[in-house]
């Protein structure tokens, strides 16, 4: 689910229920939501029109996310299975994690795309990868 950061939340999924009268969420979807607004609030000053998401790594994703990164290494030459496993250690979290993204409006040309990890358990945010 995406949206669109304004005065208020413009998500087509939001704007349909608001018309229709009825707006309930799921737990995903007020997680979600939450994962966003901690980003939102530790970054600050976000522009109208930044489109937002947010997508829900559980232990499966992390599993595959762990294992794409030691392939990466060990074909980039690291061989030393020590050093792969903390490298691969410092770039993926342990435990479940939103990864939430900040896409520029439309009017930003040449804008970054922005992401950032925000931990399922805590609420917070987690240091970017090294």
């Amino acid at each position: 689910m995406n949206f669109v950061i304004d005065q208020f939340c413009r998500c087509d999924v939001c704007q349909t229920d608001i018309q229709r009268g009825e707006h309930k969420l799921t737990k995903r979807e007020i997680d979600q939501k939450a994962a966003i607004m901690i980003v939102i609030e530790h970054l600050g000053d976000i522009p109208a029109g930044t489109k937002c998401s947010a997508v829900f790594f559980d232990t499966d994703k992390i599993r595959r996310e762990k294992e794409f990164y030691a392939r990466l290494y060990s074909e980039n030459g690291v061989r030393d299975q020590e050093i792969l496993r903390a490298m691969v250690a410092a770039n993926v979290p342990d435990d479940p994690y939103w990864l939430v993204s900040l896409k520029p409006g439309d009017d930003l040309i040449g804008g970054v795309t922005r992401l950032h990890r925000v931990d399922d358990r805590t609420g917070k945010l987690l240091a970017e990868p090294s």
